[in-house]
């Protein structure tokens, strides 16, 4: 078989429509391969499924929901899923593929973090969180090695294989699936999940980051496990400041034995450390952020040694700037491999040969208990009685999607990944679990389908996927799977640029071509954190008084608070070199109270927590107030908060 770096694509092993260029991996279900979407000339991560050779009905249905709970999760902080296939018998997902580092690499690696940038890792975690739990999507295996940091500090969301999707589940009544440090006391007796077994995994996380250490040891999975159930978390005993009682009370209640005595949501945990950022977080002078962008642009010069010794120098002359350590780590982790020696890309994929499920085991990483460790004690699950310790019951080991890695260097070395652990619940678990399903065959390819592309002004140069067709007005056939990329360009306008997906294609495309010109400058003032969010981009996120670039000509800006409940989208006039100024709305208060007071509060569709709600902090302006009773039963009230004082609302359910 010829190399392949010298083979040609259509010679190369592929899965699926992907072009195999190298292995990145192996999870607990299969192997990741680094692969090329010719059609779109873009990179992905392609995950098979394997279970030791053995492609069973429950592997595969697990397989599929992680596949269908990531795809429909379309969020900043949640990996991006492109396609779920199946080739030559073998169910695939391919994924994009992330550049950057994991939470836990960086964690093990002993590298000191600002407490800023703690905070904003959580915080993005958790926002991505909310949005698959307002989905019905329980995550179930939240640890660090799941997390994957950006380049640029955005922090998302990995592997949803073991994922609960509505009231759908692939394992057996009594059987865990998750990591052990990560768990949930309800999640080690078996019982029914829900957002909130995801919050007690975030805040093992937190306390983990804050010290340095989980707060959850043992020598074996059982004794683990026990803790986990039976005993208090240790006090956080960092030098925090004046933040370590703020915080100290905010891990308490992430890590409540109680689900009902935790944070409702993870979008209430988040907002509680959103506010408590607030009070401390600095941003980086602008020049400073301009400096650190000049270093960045020597590393993609190839100039790695100027980039980070000049990254170095930002970063000790300003050590609370989180953009400049963050640029730092990335430069030195660019220094390191290209001094590493070339490693050369694999000559054939033997595996896809035959079967996708061949390769060496896995082993754990950084220590945790597997399958293959000694023996542990055995360890049952007693409800109202935590775990004991008992002869004669063996710990059952549940392998699922375990964490993987996606670095984005060519022939970066596969990584171990975790070895997901359960135990079964001494109630006998019944006969079969869901009704097993497998991945079907996909369709035919269907028929392309004709698209209208009009611009404004007309006559300027459209292009699909990198070929030109012609200029505007014109119809276009788009193939109707996959996903496209569609141009418009035309001399002295700024180019415009959108994705047609598969299954989504609008009737007609109209492009609004801005004029070329130096961009303008949009100063927001705000009393508190925004995003500045253009043309679907978030030009700024969570700042306060932030400035932002905008091309010239008339915008929509959107102004996004999610702490406050804002999303206020106003029009601005930006002049080509000039500046505009727009100002947020100021800030009110809400205090809430029902008869009863037994019901949900709901803040322009998002829970908010259960009356009383006293003096909660809003962005002025009119807001919907809606009220949730156990039997159903829905209240809707419309008030206007007013700017610095508060606005009163009362539920009442007859």
């Amino acid at each position: 078989m010829a190399g392949a770096a010298e083979a040609t694509p259509h010679s190369r092993p592929r899965v699926g429509r992907y072009v195999v260029t190298g292995r990145l991996g192996k999870g607990g279900m299969g192997m990741v391969y680094r692969g090329l979407d010719e059609a779109l000339e873009r990179e992905v991560a392609v995950k098979t499924l394997h279970l030791e050779g053995s492609l069973d009905d429950e592997s595969r249905r697990r397989f599929e929901i992680e596949a269908k709970a990531a795809a429909r999760l379309q969020h900043p902080n949640i990996v991006t899923v492109y396609e779920l296939g199946e080739s030559r018998g073998t169910p695939f997902i391919a994924m994009e593929l992330l550049p950057g580092m994991d939470l836990e690499a960086l964690l093990r690696s002993g590298e000191a973090m600002l407490l800023q940038e703690k905070l904003e890792i959580v915080i993005q975690v958790l926002r991505g969180l909310a949005f698959a739990h307002e989905h019905g999507i329980v995550h179930r295996d939240m640890k660090p090695s799941n997390i994957r940091l950006l380049e640029d500090g955005t922090a998302k969301i990995m592997d949803f294989g073991i994922a609960k999707l509505g009231a759908t589940g692939v394992t057996r009544t009594g059987m865990m699936v998750g990591t052990v440090y990560y768990m949930s006391p309800e999640q080690i007796r078996g019982r029914d999940l829900d957002g909130r077994s995801d919050v007690f995994s975030m805040g093992v996380i937190l306390h983990e980051m804050l010290e340095g250490k989980r707060p959850f040891g043992g020598k074996d999975a059982p004794e683990i496990l026990y803790k986990i159930v039976n005993e208090p978390h240790p006090p956080l005993g960092s030098d925090l400041g004046d933040f370590k009682a703020p915080l100290q009370a905010i891990v308490d209640k992430a890590l409540a034995k109680d689900p009902d005595q935790r944070w409702p949501n993870a979008a209430r945990l988040a907002d509680e450390l959103q506010a408590l950022l607030a009070e401390f977080a600095q941003q980086t002078p602008g020049a400073v952020q301009e400096a650190v962008q000049a270093a960045r642009r020597l590393s993609r010069d190839g100039r790695l040694d100027e980039s980070a010794r000049g990254l170095r120098e930002i970063a000790q002359a300003h050590p609370s700037s989180v953009e400049a350590r963050r640029a730092l780590r990335s430069a030195l982790r660019d220094l390191s491999r290209h001094k590493q020696p070339p490693a050369s890309a694999p000559d054939s994929f033997p595996e896809l040969e035959a079967t996708f499920g061949s390769g060496e085991a896995a082993t754990a990483r950084h220590g945790e208990p597997t399958a293959t460790s000694p023996a542990p004690v055995p360890t049952m699950v007693t409800p109202g009685r935590g775990l004991l310790l008992a002869g004669g019951i063996g710990l059952a080991v549940a392998v699922a999607a375990g964490g993987f890695l996606l670095f984005g260097g060519r022939g970066a070395a596969p990584q171990a990944p975790s070895t997901l652990q359960g135990v079964p619940n001494v109630t006998p678990p019944p006969d079969a679990g869901p009704a097993p399903t497998t991945v079907p065959a996909g369709p035919a390819r269907p028929a392309a389908v004709r698209l209208p592309v009009e611009s404004e002004p007309a006559g300027a140069t459209v292009a699909l996927d990198g070929s030109k067709l012609g200029t505007t007005p014109l119809t276009i056939d788009v193939p109707a799977t996959g996903d496209h990329k569609l141009v418009v360009t035309l001399a002295g306008h700024e180019p415009y640029e959108t994705r047609l997906a598969a299954g989504k294609l609008p009737e007609k495309v109209t492009a609004q071509l801005e004029p070329a010109g130096p961009p303008g400058t949009l100063r927001v003032t705000s009393a508190y954190p925004v995003d500045v969010v253009f043309r679907g981009r978030s030009l700024a996120r969570n700042e306060t008084s932030p400035t932002v670039k905008l091309p010239q000509g008339r915008h929509s800006v959107t102004l996004v608070s999610e702490a406050l409940f804002l999303r206020h989208t106003v029009q601005v006039e930006i002049a080509a070199g000039g500046e505009a100024s727009l100002r947020a709305p100021e800030a009110g208060k809400l205090s809430v109270n029902a008869n009863p007071d037994n019901c949900e509060v709901f803040v322009d569709g998002t829970f908010v927590d259960y009356p009383p709600i006293l003096n909660r902090a809003m962005s002025a302006g009119k807001h919907t107030v809606a009220f949730k009773w156990p039997d159903g039963t829905r209240r809707e009230q419309t008030v206007e908060v007013p700017a610095g004082s508060t606005a009163y609302v009362t539920g009442r359910k007859d």
